[in-house]
C-alpha cells in the first residue's frame, strides 16, 4: 500500500478496495475487520451525499460500527440517522471493503461499503451531525463545502458514474 488509489480533501486517502465475494453468506461481513460502514444510494441515477457539520464536506452517509453491530445493520442505522432514508437491510449489498488513512501519520482503517437503490427518497430534516443532503448529480456545485473525492471515487467503482435519468 504504498501508494494512494485516491486523495481527497482533510487528508483522506483510499489505499486499496477489495470486491466482496458475491452473495456473502448472512453475517459473513462481520468477520472481515471493517471499523465503519459507508453506504453508496442512488436514486434516479443521482448519489445521496451528506454535509457533515464539523468537517464541512460532502461525503457518502456512514459511520462507525457500534459494539454487537453487524456492518449491514450500521449501514442501515447510519443510512436512517443521517440521512432519513429507512431501507431495510436486504436492499444494501455488500460491494466491498475500503482501506483509507486520514491526515498524515493516522492509523488505517478497513470499512464497508454497501449500495442500494431507492424509488421513493425520504425527506431531510438537519441535525446536529449532518447540515444538509443532497442527490448529487456527478457535475454540480455543491454549495458550503468540498466534496469529498474519496467518496465520489468509492460511489463510482461499485455502482458506476452517477448518470441522472431524465
Amino acid at each position: 500500500m504504498d501508494e494512494a488509489l485516491v486523495t481527497g480533501p482533510l487528508d483522506m486517502a483510499l489505499l486499496a478496495f477489495e470486491r466482496a465475494a458475491p452473495d456473502p453468506a448472512e453475517g459473513a461481513e462481520a468477520a472481515e475487520g471493517a471499523a465503519y460502514v459507508l453506504v453508496v444510494l442512488r436514486h434516479r441515477g443521482r448519489l445521496l451525499l451528506v454535509r457533515v457539520r464539523r468537517r464541512g464536506c460532502w461525503e457518502l452517509p456512514g459511520g462507525k460500527i457500534e459494539p454487537g453491530e453487524s456492518p449491514r445493520e450500521a449501514a442501515v442505522r447510519e443510512l436512517r440517522e443521517e440521512t432519513g432514508q429507512c431501507l431495510p437491510a436486504r436492499a444494501l449489498v455488500l460491494a466491498g471493503y475500503a482501506t483509507t488513512s486520514i491526515g498524515p501519520g493516522r492509523r488505517v482503517l478497513r470499512g464497508a461499503v454497501f449500495t442500494g437503490t431507492t424509488g421513493r427518497p425520504e425527506a431531510f430534516t438537519p441535525t446536529e451531525e449532518i447540515a444538509a443532503t443532497c442527490w448529487w448529480d456527478g457535475v454540480a456545485h455543491l454549495p458550503d463545502g468540498a466534496v469529498q473525492t474519496v467518496d465520489t471515487y468509492l460511489a463510482e467503482l461499485v455502482a458506476g458514474p452517477v448518470r441522472p435519468e431524465p
